[in-house]
């Protein structure tokens, strides 16, 4: 019985399960549809109901489908001022009248019609919103230009006299009303004006004093200087206990002190007086410890605005000692020679003789109002993650402007290297890279500093790596614990290798002269005996180099203490890196072969195109040996000059393009493929294949391309597709809709883009325009017999010379991560999945989205995948870095490891018409709607089976 059921166990285990092939996915492409509004359904009759269920929809989808132009305008207009004049309509109608007449109505012509129909409103209606949204809506019509002093007049005054209700919904469109419309000339008005609004400062109702705030900020951005009992209340209203009154009035204090900072203010209790915008910044440091968060974040950022503070006050904010709340105080020196002075001293023998002679007050003295003093401190010792962002961001704003500050600061932004947020670390790091110019690091702050390179976070170690390249070290001990903190680093995270290797380049060139004292050191350099020659494989030994090497450009010195081998090893790096090391002057026994860079570069790609365009009249056999040497020299021409090289790849792929047409062109039964041999029907196919690769990759690989080169290009394109349209049309059976289609989208969109650009087609192009033009229905066999003769009888033009090579562009990329020389080996269980980290910048693609991961696999499967947006960072104008990982996966086990392909492409699929894909002579793969960014990276993978067992 055991036995049996050990035989039943094993055979449930073993049991083979046969999977089909999944099916694949269908694609739906959504279409988000645009939303249309038919203004014919507000006509004045639509607005004629007088039921408020049936109107106020109407006039909801009418304010939501504003604005409205034409005839129907001035009808709308006119219904809605038969609205207002019924007032047996609720007060909901009534305000949504007006506020539609304030969005509509844009010009004073218009404005004279209702403004004295949305006065009366004021006076027939007891609701206290319909008066409060006549206030606004009359001010909204008295703005619209040309701008008439008189209704603006009667705004005032309606406003003002709206000021002495009690409602606070009027209070507050009436504070805005005056504000906006204060006038700048002073008089009567702009008295009475200022009068309510400071008056109304210390309204009851928090609403109302925030109305009052904002209005008098409206008035300062308009020039009115604002008197000194405005500041005294705003310092008050800092203490207020509404958060919308402390917000208003610390932008508006923050104004007032930049609009005259050299007034000088009384400091309270003393005869002291201080400049006004050092007490707004002593005044802004004190709401630093507000209850709110956002009243401290934004006293945070405002402190980062004020450049004009003393530097006393800014010395305070990095202070947690306090002081006596502005006022000044004696030295201990000065107080003893008062008391030698006054020849009084303690004895002992009174109680409390040395006691002080002036009496103080319990409630002047405050311990909480502290004046700027630590306010720096607090923000960055803040609980909440956006307070200490502002304070950095002020940190960094102030001591861009004032070097002892920057200084002063920087034990502090060392100190937030240790906050328990990323964000946090990383912005305290971006803030040491900006005043960099400004500070030279000691070895104490280097150590906290270097610790951080053990952090998890790939972007705060290479902005520490950044940092460390831009600062400036003070001693030869810190250029020590640098190297060395980098190369543990180094150890501990190798994918760190290239932003070590710019730091230590960048840090080699800014201290040569410590360098030099570090170089026995660094290379194991001994006066007498001889060293072990280092290997150039041995990574920590590129470190050491870049940086003697870069130091050594800008110190001669250091040349004659290098070893021989150390020479033998620069001519290495100099031709295997050379955006890391420097040409140095050394004899010519060791200096590296340079090749040698022509200078008329320029004019070599001019002259290879324009012995292109001379070959009218020339032979076949003449024009596919000219085009086939110069498109040789150009992709030379690329290799040697980096500046030309989109320029020549342009001009070479267009040449080979022109090459490829002529082979087919000159193919004999090119039209009837059945009578060829079999090797030429192949060779015509793969031809008229790359045709097609090549011209796609024209026209969305390059960019920055004047329209003359644009229209060559699209010209070029259409040639393709009509030449394929007619090799399928006579050499297959099936249906060649979807490439007719294609065809017919491509000329249109040429057609267009010609006439745009006010640029001539050539003879092909005008005679296909004619022709299509006259067709009643273009199916694919009319449009080939249209096409067939044209293409005999036009040639392909030559490409122009390009205006202006060294702005063309060309999307690439390059592969950091995996290296296609590692020999480390990827293992998984067949059916799951395996990472690989992928490190690649892509330059110049003209739509992020469409990048794609295409990895390939052994048996010739290929899967293209898209990596997250959040793993794709910019670094640079049209240049982006990829840090993700590959995931995968084989669904069998084997034999043994294999080489699995990863590049990077560009999915273009969406801009090609899938029944023309469909149709294509390309048929293997997706080839033809993919570009290729750069060469696969081949990564060995070994999926093994699943071990099977009880």
């Amino acid at each position: 019985m055991a036995a049996l059921l050990k035989k039943r166990a094993l055979a449930e285990y073993c049991q083979t399960i046969v999977e089909e092939a999944p099916k694949p996915t269908k694609r739906l492409q959504l279409v988000r549809r645009t939303r249309t509004v038919d203004h014919s359904d507000f006509s004045s009759a639509s607005l004629e109901s007088t039921d408020p269920q049936l109107l106020l929809p109407t006039l909801v989808n009418l304010h939501h489908s504003l604005p409205i132009s034409g005839e129907l305008q001035g009808e709308v207009i006119q219904a809605l001022i038969l609205l207002l004049q019924n007032d047996s309509l609720p007060p909901i109608i009534t305000i949504k009248v007006l506020a539609i007449l304030a969005a509509i109505i844009t010009t004073h012509s218009q404005a004279q019609l209702v403004f004295e129909e949305v006065l009366s409103v004021s006076r027939r209606s007891k609701s206290n919103k319909v008066i409060a949204q006549v206030v606004h809506t009359v001010c909204a019509l008295s703005q619209c230009p040309p701008v008439d002093a008189k209704y603006q007049d009667q705004v005032i005054q309606l406003a003002l006299s709206q000021c002495n209700t009690t409602n606070y919904i009027i209070k507050v469109r009436s504070l805005e009303a005056i504000g906006s419309l204060c006038p700048i000339e002073v008089g009567r008005v702009q008295t009475s004006i200022m009068k309510t609004l400071i008056d109304h400062t210390t309204h009851q109702d928090n609403r109302v004093r925030t109305a009052a705030f904002n209005a008098l900020l409206l008035v300062q951005e308009k020039g009115v200087k604002l008197s000194e009992e405005v500041y005294e209340k705003l310092c008050s209203a800092l203490t207020d206990d509404y958060q919308c009154v402390r917000e208003a009035a610390l932008t508006l204090i923050k104004v007032v002190a930049e609009s005259d900072s050299e007034r000088l203010v009384p400091i309270p209790d003393s005869d002291h007086h201080v400049r006004l915008v050092d007490h707004a910044f002593s005044q802004i440091c004190n709401v630093v410890n507000d209850i709110s968060v956002r009243v401290r974040t934004q006293a945070a950022s405002l402190l980062g605005s004020m450049t004009n503070v003393s530097e006393y006050f800014l010395q305070q904010t990095l202070d947690k000692k306090l002081i006596s709340n502005l006022r000044r105080k004696r030295s201990a020196h000065e107080r003893a020679r008062a008391m030698v002075a006054s020849g009084e001293w303690s004895s002992g023998k009174r109680w409390a003789d040395d006691a002080p002679k002036e009496e103080v007050e319990a409630d002047s003295v405050s311990v909480i109002n502290t004046g700027a003093c630590g306010a720096f401190v607090h923000g960055l010792e803040d609980e909440f993650l956006e307070v200490r962002n502002a304070t950095l961001d002020s940190i960094c704003a102030l001591a861009l402007n004032n070097a002892q500050f920057a200084n002063q600061s920087l034990d502090f932004l060392v100190d937030m290297f240790n906050d328990e947020i990323e964000e946090v670390r990383l912005k305290a790091i971006q803030v040491l890279q900006q005043v960099a110019p400004h500070i030279t690091l000691r070895a104490d702050q280097l150590g906290e500093i270097l610790h951080a390179l053990k952090d998890a976070s790939l972007d705060i170690r290479e902005s520490l790596h950044t940092f460390l390249a831009t600062t400036l070290l003070s001693t030869m001990d810190c250029v020590k614990l640098c190297v060395t903190g980098l190369l543990e680093n180094l150890r501990r995270y190798p994918q760190d290798k290239r932003s070590i290797h710019k730091c230590l380049r960048l840090m080699g060139s800014n201290h040569p002269i410590l360098v030099q004292s570090l170089v026995p050191q660094l290379l194991a350099i001994h006066p007498y005996f001889d060293g072990v020659e280092p290997s150039v494989q041995d990574s920590e030994y590129i470190c050491k180099l870049i940086l003697v090497l870069n130091a050594a450009k800008h110190c001669p010195t250091i040349l004659p203490l290098l070893e021989q081998h150390t020479l033998r090893h620069y001519a290495y790096l100099r031709d295997t890196m050379p955006q890391l090391v420097p040409v140095l002057k050394l004899d010519e026994e060791w200096q590296p072969t340079v090749e040698t860079v022509t200078t008329n570069t320029s004019r070599f790609l001019k002259e290879s195109l324009e012995k292109v365009s001379c070959l009218d009249g020339a032979s076949t056999q003449m024009r596919l040996s000219v085009y086939q040497t110069v498109y040789s020299d150009l992709i030379k021409l690329a290799d040697i000059d980096p500046a030309l090289s989109p320029a020549a790849h342009f001009a070479a792929l267009y040449t080979q393009c022109m090459l490829l047409f002529n082979k087919i062109m000159s193919t004999r039964n090119w039209l009837t493929p059945s009578s060829l041999s079999l090797q030429q029907s192949g060779a015509l196919k793969s031809n008229v294949d790359q045709l097609l690769r090549n011209t796609f990759r024209l026209r969305h690989a390059f960019t920055n391309l004047s329209p003359t080169e644009e229209a060559s290009i699209r010209n070029l394109r259409v040639r393709t597709l009509a030449l394929q349209l007619v090799y399928v049309v006579h050499g297959s059976t099936g249906s060649a809709l979807g490439l007719c289609d294609n065809f017919l989208e491509h000329t249109e969109a040429l057609h267009r883009f010609l006439t745009d650009e006010k640029l001539k087609a050539d003879s092909f192009l005008e005679a296909v325009f004619e022709e299509l033009s006259q067709l009643e229905e273009p199916r694919p066999g009319a449009v080939a017999r249209i096409l067939q003769p044209l293409l005999l009888s036009n040639p392909v033009p030559a490409l122009a010379p390009i205006s202006n090579p060294a702005q063309v562009r060309m999307c690439s990329a390059e592969i950091s991560e995996p290296q296609g020389d590692s020999e480390s080996i990827h293992k998984l269980s067949a059916g799951l999945v395996v990472g690989v980290p992928l490190d690649a910048e892509v330059s110049h693609i003209p739509d992020p989205s469409t990048l794609r991961i295409r990895v390939a696999y052994p048996d010739h499967s290929t899967h293209l995948i898209v990596p997250p947006k959040s793993h794709l960072r910019p670094v640079g104008p049209g240049t982006f870095r990829l840090l993700t990982t590959v995931l995968v996966s084989a669904q069998m086990s084997w034999s043994e490891a294999c080489q699995v392909g990863i590049s990077l492409v560009l999915d273009l699929s969406d801009q090609e018409v899938l029944a023309a894909r469909r149709h294509s002579v390309v048929k293997s793969d997706d080839s033809a709607t993919t570009i290729q960014l750069v060469k696969p990276v081949k990564v060995f993978v070994w999926p093994k089976s699943i071990r099977k067992g009880i």
